[in-house]
This record gives structure tokens, sequence and C-alpha cells, in this order.
């Protein structure tokens, strides 16, 4: 059986997939119409250099595997996000994340005041 490279994920560093995942939210907010997830956070979420890198080129990551890769991770997310907003109105109170990665539902939980609670669970180095 085939080992998986060590580097993939680094102490005290996010995933390369998490990073990865993150900025193709992030360009969605730069370069798609209609915005299907609106995320204020998932630019500054990257860190300064990061954004600006974006936000100078976001057709760095709009060849045609990334938009492909960027639609799926968007549409699934709109999907899940829908579906948590019918069952909070059934009385559900808890959200767990696995594999989390670089999320920011969390921090734009629409359900606060309802009593809804996030919770995330990855890698410690990604979460830090």
């Amino acid at each position: 059986m085939p080992t998986l490279p060590t580097n993939i994920v680094r102490q005290g560093e996010p995933s390369r997939t998490a990073l990865r995942v993150a900025s193709l939210r992030a360009v969605h907010q730069l370069l798609d119409e209609p915005l299907v997830l609106p995320d204020p956070i998932a630019l500054p979420l990257l860190g300064a250099s990061t954004e600006a890198a974006l936000r100078d080129d976001p057709f760095a990551l709009n060849d045609p595997m990334s938009r492909g890769l960027r639609g799926a991770l968007v549409a699934r997310s709109r999907f899940v996000e829908d579906e948590l907003s019918r069952c909070v109105a059934t009385g559900v109170r808890q959200y767990v994340l696995l594999g989390a990665g670089l999320d920011t539902f969390a921090y734009r939980n629409p359900y606060r005041d309802e009593g809804l609670r996030v919770f995330e669970v990855d890698h410690p180095g990604t979460q830090r």
C-alpha cells in the first residue's frame, strides 16, 4: 500500500488542501456572478499578502479545473447551508463540520440568536 507524503500537513500550518479550498472560495467572491455563497471573511482569512495577490490577479485561479472545482465547492457549501437552515427551523442546535479546513461558517453563523452551536474539527495546524 502506498504511503502518503509527509508534507501534505506541516506542523503548525494549515494543510495545502485547506488553503486551496479557501482560496477558491475567496476567488468566488471576486469573479463569479451571481454570487452563490456570499462570504465577506473568505479573503481576509487567507492573510494580507494572499488576499492582496488574489485581488491583484484573481484569474490566476480561473483555469478550467479551478473554475469547475470552485463551482462544485461553492454549490456544495450553499446546499449544506440551505439544508442547515431547514434543520435549524426544526430545532437542530448543533452543527459539526468534520474536516472543516478554513471554513468560515462559524464566523458567518446567522443562527446565533436561535442558539446554533458550531463545532469545527480538523488538523490542529489548520484550526490554529
